[in-house]
């Protein structure tokens, strides 16, 4: 039997980690490359993504939490930087 692993969860600004940053690259690079970035369809995808250890990311409820603005902040810094 596979051992269960709780979701990360992505709350506070600590757990933007750099793996969490490189997902969050990848949706919007595949899926918003141009233009502005849904980010409730950024949030869903990050629900629906893994680790590499193989636990699901979970985003909580809050689409302003602290975690949800620095990676807006992260991800706009790296938009810019070209």
């Amino acid at each position: 039997m596979a051992e269960f692993k709780p979701d990360f969860e992505v709350r506070s600004t600590k757990d933007v980690t750099n793996e969490v940053l490189k997902i969050v690259k990848g949706i919007v690079e595949g899926w918003y490359n141009s233009g502005s970035v849904d980010w409730e369809d950024v949030w869903d995808r990050m629900e629906k993504s893994q680790l590499d250890d193989g636990r699901g990311v979970d985003m909580g409820t809050d689409l302003d939490s602290p975690a949800i603005r620095k990676i807006k902040r992260e991800i706009g810094v790296w938009r810019n930087s070209g």
